[in-house]
């Protein structure tokens, strides 16, 4: 495992993200559309602006409005907002002293005329004209100053101006924007009255705009949510797999010592946990972002002074999210620790449910179960209350910037420096940007709880597997056996207790074709031995060989390929007797099988098999079994011929009929006769009937080799063995 400290941001969250890159086309289309989740989002917010100046305003209509205000902005002035069109021109009230025309205009002036058009021009048709002008440059424009009365109309439709105070200037336009051609065509298709009837009709094809650009950002929203789901998925499908494959091939010495229920909470809880928060990073983390960036934009457009009141509380928001955050990392360590502990306690419980009950702890055991299940439950209860917290907190954080942006927001208001309908429009606005930040208040939590959870997943995921690594000898393939196994000077101890031999100096040969039996008490070794030589541990000593190689040097699955295992305890998978019988043995006949089973002895039971599960029956090789559905002595057969199905040359039986009646023992005997013939057989047993065909007997006391020979030579020359005989084998 990589212990080594990595100081970056949520690393191992980070480091599971990797697992979207072969979804990534998916996942880069999710995110393009959470842009036109950003941008209708930001459409339909603004759309309020042009309602409530539908709506309030007296004398402009839409596209008046949308004239002045580019006006305003290329000139560099304030002009009068929604009065009459006047036939005396375009009054400023105001020249921005930073503006392009400050040395040219003053406050008070009317522009009366531009080139092309009379002094008789309307103030909105001025607008109009200078908000559409293609160039930077307006040339011998008329302008009024404030002192230059002008005279009444002619009766004619005409109105003269005076001569006195008139002056020609030279304005200075700034450039058009990009999208201004748009918003002028999309003008011109409003109702150019101010009739009651115009106002509605306008205000019509406002709402109507509104709901396209809702179904757009509906659409949009499905498609970014969509993808980036079907891409999370797709990635957490391939952690599980990641998951699950290396745990499967972690070293049986590891699965030996680590708690099966807090390898399963890795898989049940902690990829949820890690699912969780990459959702959210590809989901709510870009969408809010954006949705906020491209309000935020829209309010700056209208008073950027106002946008920077409002957002005094961010620094504030942004500790309080890191502090919360931090509590739900340590709070979502204990839970996940706290879910392993109790899964497998729970997982002990039922396996040995039988004891619980027989031994009347079933109080007892729930009232452990409780126990832990309130160590869990104070971590989760922590988790959700920070959650609690951060919305009130933040939303608390958020009135207080509201109400300081509409204070001063009003005082410009009253003090004629801000219309009232751009006013409440950046209120609303002010509220988009909150609403998008106000989703995000959980976001570092979850990321955190991801963090730990993807922490949890990795630390499995970078144990080293049993398989060495790749050198020229290691992925040499082993042969089929040719002459024997050896084992010389053999030692073994636990990891876990180092100082503790289970085996000392185990010098032994097996010929190819002979039966061995291992005997000794409990706790002598025997199994110990088999397991070395299928590898499931390495020794801490000496070397063992098959055919003079050494085993440590050939892959593992040309050793295990040799290797047929029956263990004391029959492990049967819920699956068809066919598929238990052909497990691990690809590519096999259904002749194969039923000859495998025939010699098992499977087929006088497995004819009359029926099992119900679920509304479903099946029957004979077809039936669903699982190790509930069978007797001791039918599960045994069934694994007898699973491993008679690989015809192995060496076949490992490990207390095979220790856990059997008599006459399931009977009938495992006799399938033995055939399954060991001209095999090299490994047999451990307690039974006398097991071990009395073995060709040598080998025997252990203490991880030792005490005696060696055939039973009868071994009753004389190893008194040990006489007495095992007497107390374990007189039966």
């Amino acid at each position: 495992m990589n212990t080594k400290r990595d100081d970056r941001w949520l690393p191992s969250f980070r480091r599971a993200t990797g697992y979207l890159r072969p979804h990534r086309r998916a996942l880069v289309i999710g995110l393009l559309a959470a842009v036109g989740v950003s941008a209708f989002y930001t459409f339909g917010v603004s759309s309020i602006i042009p309602v409530l100046k539908i709506i309030f305003a007296e004398h402009e209509t839409l596209g008046d409005w949308l004239h002045r205000s580019e006006t305003e902005r290329r000139l560099g002035v304030v002009i009068t907002a929604d009065v009459p069109n006047d036939f005396r021109g375009l009054k400023l009230e105001h020249v921005r002293l930073a503006g392009l025309n400050a040395d040219e205009l003053r406050d008070g002036d009317r522009i009366v005329a531009i080139p092309g058009q009379t002094d008789s021009s309307y103030s909105y048709d001025l607008a109009g004209e200078i908000a559409n002008h293609p160039g930077e440059h307006l040339e011998r424009v008329s302008v009024l100053g404030p002192d230059a009365a002008p005279s009444s109309g002619t009766g004619a439709g005409r109105y003269v101006l005076p001569a006195i105070g008139r002056r020609e200037v030279t304005l200075e336009l700034k450039p058009q924007r990009r999208w201004w051609p748009i918003v002028h065509s999309g003008a011109q298709l409003l109702p150019a009255g101010n009739t009651s009837q115009d106002r509605f009709h306008t205000l019509v094809i406002v709402m109507a705009a509104v709901i396209v650009i809702t179904l757009l950002g509906a659409v949009c929203r499905f498609v970014n949510e969509g993808l980036v789901a079907i891409a999370v998925q797709r990635a957490m499908h391939d952690v599980r797999t990641a998951l699950a494959d290396h745990a499967l091939r972690l070293p049986v010495q590891w699965h030996s010592t680590q708690p099966p229920g807090d390898t399963l909470a890795r898989f049940a809880t902690d990829i949820s946990k890690v699912e969780v928060g990459v959702k959210t990073l590809f989901g709510k983390v870009v969408r809010e972002p954006l949705k906020a960036v491209g309000v935020l934009t829209l309010t700056l457009l209208i008073d950027w002074h106002m946008l920077l009141i409002g957002l005094v509380g961010l620094p504030i928001g942004v500790l309080v999210i890191r502090v919360f955050g931090k509590l739900v990392k340590r709070a979502q360590r204990r839970a996940s620790q706290s879910w392993g502990r109790l899964l497998d306690h729970l997982g002990e419980r039922l396996t040995g449910i039988r004891v619980v009950k027989a031994f009347n702890m079933q109080a007892a055991e729930s009232g452990r179960f409780q126990a832990e299940g309130r160590e869990l439950t104070r971590a989760q209860t922590h988790i959700e209350l920070v959650d609690a917290a951060s919305r009130p907190a933040l939303e608390t954080l958020a009135s207080l910037a509201i109400s300081a942006f509409i204070l001063y927001g009003g005082m410009r208001v009253f003090n004629r420096e801000l219309e009232p309908h751009l006013f409440f429009g950046a209120v609303i606005c002010l509220g988009g940007i909150f609403d998008p930040l106000r989703k995000m208040g959980n976001v570092y939590n979850r990321l955190q709880a991801a963090e730990v959870s993807a922490r949890r997943l990795f630390d499995i995921i970078d144990l080293p597997t049993e398989e060495p690594a790749v050198t020229p000898t290691s992925t040499a393939e082993l042969p089929p056996l040719r002459e024997g196994i050896e084992f010389r000077d053999v030692a073994f101890s636990y990891a876990t207790n180092p100082d503790q031999a289970v085996l000392d100096g185990i010098n032994l040969r097996i010929d190819k074709g002979r039966i061995i039996a291992l005997v000794g008490p409990n706790g002598s070794g025997k199994t110990t031995l088999v397991s070395l030589l299928l590898r499931f541990f390495e020794p801490s000593r000496g070397r063992i060989l098959i055919d003079g190689r050494n085993i440590a040097d050939v892959s593992l699955a040309s050793l295990r390929a040799q290797i047929g295992l029956v263990t004391q305890e029959a492990v049967i998978f819920s699956d068809t007797v066919r598929g238990n019988i052909a497990y691990g043995a690809d590519g096999v006949s259904e002749e194969d099988i039923r000859r495998a089973a025939r010699l098992a002895h499977v087929e006088e039971f497995v004819t009359d098999l029926r099992v119900e599960h679920n509304g479903e029956t099946t029957t004979g090789y077809d039936a669903r079994i699982n190790a509930r559905t069978l007797s001791g002595g039918q599960r045994q057969r069934i694994v007898l011929a699973r491993a008679i199905l690989r015809d192995p040359p060496i076949l490992i039986l490990d207390e095979a009929t220790s856990q059997v009646d008599a006459e399931s023992e009977r009938k495992i005997q006799e399938a033995l006769e055939d399954v060991t013939r001209d095999r090299t057989t490994i047999i451990i047993a307690h039974r006398f009937s097991t071990i009395a065909r073995a060709d040598l007997i080998f025997v252990l006391n203490e991880g030792r080799l005490v005696g060696v020979g055939r039973h009868k030579d071994l009753l004389s020359s190893c008194p040990f063995y006489e007495n095992l005989v007497k107390t374990q084998f007189a039966k």
